[in-house]
């Protein structure tokens, strides 16, 4: 006894033409109805705009296996947010403005 739920009977050669059709039909109305959802709608072009990017971002990184080297000798020292020393020329003076 079979434990399949189905009948793995033959199947005739008209039955797998027929099923080859339909299969046809269906992907070429798939792709058809996708064409035209991305023809019509702007959001579906912004969309399909967004998926490109990340996919090449994300072919890029896995092509370019140094990446994470190359952003190391890329990256640029921190700089500080107040000189070390003073700046020479003496005392600094403060300008003020005062409205009349």
């Amino acid at each position: 006894m079979s434990i399949s739920p189905f009948s793995a009977r033959p199947v005739s050669p008209q039955g797998e033409q027929r099923r080859a059709r339909l299969v046809v039909a269906i992907a070429t109305l798939g792709i058809a109805a996708t064409l035209l959802a991305y023809a019509i709608s702007p959001g579906v072009r912004h969309a399909v705009s967004h998926a490109a990017h990340s996919v090449k971002h994300a072919v890029g990184n896995v092509i370019d296996k140094d990446t994470r080297a190359h952003r190391a000798k890329a990256a640029p020292a921190p700089r500080a947010l107040h000189p070390a020393k003073p700046r020479s020329g003496g005392a600094t003076t403060k300008t003020t403005t005062t409205s009349r």
